[in-house]
């Protein structure tokens, strides 16, 4: 006997009024990961924006030190591998699994949730480290020109730009991005949970 539940044929019993409604539910679920979906892509959008955006200052500006050019390729490597991680979520995001197995749409989410899991514990690690780090030696060229308070304050506003980003924005963004799917997930689960029990 397969233990695989399938939602659709719970649809089909009268005896099942008590349970939620599994069909709205799968619904919203589908909305999560449409949104989900739109987000990665306008972020990544964004980045590889920024990313030509280096490359034309790259070629466009005269980089009389090596450690703007160290700096300049470390951002790009921080971008370019966050970005090659980030999407290897796209096709699980386009690939719907509503018409099939209610169980493996369930698992599609948590591979899903995994996946972002991964991304928010290691490659956000990385790519601030590698950006932080690039954007230091990057800018060491233009700061040698500047009076020391200006280049004093320009220090401050940036790094204390990113240190505001990393421990204040960077934890409410994960809470924030993870808390719908993980409620989904768990309504899921219950869901699963009773029919099982119900057999």
């Amino acid at each position: 006997m397969s233990t695989e539940v399938d939602f659709k044929a719970l649809w089909n019993k009268e005896e099942a009024k008590d349970m939620p409604d599994t069909k709205e539910l799968l619904k919203k679920a589908d909305r999560i990961r449409k949104l989900t979906r739109f987000k990665l892509v306008a972020q990544s959008l964004l980045l590889l924006a920024t990313v030509a955006i280096l490359l034309f200052a790259g070629f466009r500006i005269d980089h009389a030190q090596v450690t703007t050019m160290i700096g300049l390729v470390l951002m790009i490597i921080a971008i370019v591998s966050y970005l090659a991680v980030a999407n290897q979520i796209l096709p699980m995001l386009f690939k719907s699994d509503m018409e099939g197995s209610s169980q493996e749409y369930l698992n599609q989410l948590i591979r899903i949730k995994r996946k972002n899991e991964f991304i928010n514990k290691v490659m956000i690690n990385i790519y601030f480290s590698l950006l932080s780090l690039g954007l230091f030696l990057y800018s060491l060229q233009f700061v040698a020109r500047m009076t020391t308070g200006w280049a004093t304050f320009y220090y401050v506003m940036v790094f204390g730009w990113m240190a505001f980003s990393w421990f204040v924005l960077r934890p409410r963004g994960i809470k924030r991005k993870q808390k719908p799917l993980n409620d989904m997930i768990e309504r899921l689960q219950a869901v699963s949970e009773q029919l099982n029990d119900s057999d």
